[in-house]
């Protein structure tokens, strides 16, 4: 393990093998270990860094999580790009990290070869103010299944796992944010005892949910240069498929593929599939 200084603080980060660079970038509420079933497989042709954001262990950062914006994210991520990799390179990012993956693939496309985004949740591209009706009856009228299953969202799931997140049941909150993500009941008794161990280290970190989250529309997705593999897991959710079919219109270049057997966490649900998808899309010729 090592530690590379950034604007957010000291990031925890790991090197495996040589060749064309690539950097993945986890979500809420993982690290690091996000990645396990990857590092063996690209290590063995790339040169892979792995890394845990401001507040996923093993770091100990201080400072709010309301603060670990996509924004100071996407500078910290900037930095350690410039530190351990020689770019361009091609950047892997899910979730939460697929936001901030995208955010830097859009402002500095001079850092990316090839950009994989797994179920990124940029919302605002579906919109901007979850609070507005006014925006909230604008996607109904547009899209009504997906408007309904935001509101379903909201109200089962994201309105109780704030509720026991702000209580301090870690436990609970954590239940209920990996129902919602997974689009099932009981997910995460039913992930590997060390899947399930690395998120409760990471339970604490839910609280990004609460970070404001910037602009990103379908024209900042439009300046997206670099080729783009946009990837849903079958299983998942009518939101993150929205999500991914707004980017596949507004990206030049993009495929978009779905993970079998599989829902919000392809990287881990069925990695084989995924590792052999990621890895066909990486070995195309530009």
């Amino acid at each position: 393990m090592q530690f590379a200084e950034v604007s957010g603080g000291r990031l925890a980060y790991d090197e495996n093998g040589s060749g064309p660079d690539i950097l993945f970038v986890h979500g809420i509420p993982t690290d690091y270990r996000a990645w396990n079933a990857q590092v063996p497989v690209f290590s063995q042709k790339y040169h892979v860094i792995t890394y845990s954001r401001r507040h996923a262990k093993p770091n100990s950062n201080t400072g709010s999580l309301r603060e670990s914006t996509i924004d100071n994210n996407a500078v910290d991520l900037q930095e350690l790009i410039q530190k351990t990799t020689s770019p361009p390179i091609n950047l892997i990012g899910h979730s939460y990290g697929g936001f901030i993956a995208a955010h830097v693939a859009a402002n500095h496309p001079e850092l990316v070869r090839r950009l994989v985004l797994i179920e990124p949740g940029i919302t605002t591209l579906l919109i901007r103010d979850s609070q507005s009706r006014a925006q909230m009856l604008s996607l109904l009228i547009r899209a009504p299944s997906t408007a309904l299953a935001a509101r379903t969202y909201i109200r089962r799931y994201y309105n109780p796992l704030l509720q026991a997140y702000r209580k301090g049941d870690s436990e609970t909150a954590l239940e209920y944010f990996l129902d919602g993500l997974m689009n099932r009941t009981g997910a995460l008794k039913q992930l590997p005892e060390d899947v399930q161990a690395m998120l409760r280290e990471n339970a604490k970190t839910i609280g990004e949910v609460e970070a404001k989250l910037p602009s990103f529309t379908k024209q900042d997705a439009s300046r997206i240069s670099a080729p783009t593999l946009l990837i849903n897991g079958e299983n998942g959710t009518r939101i993150f498929r929205a999500i991914n079919k707004a980017l596949s219109k507004s990206i030049p270049k993009n495929q978009l593929v779905a993970i079998p057997k599989a829902s919000h966490f392809p990287h881990f649900e069925n990695p084989e599939s995924f590792n052999q998808i990621v890895s066909e899309y990486l070995g195309r010729d530009l």
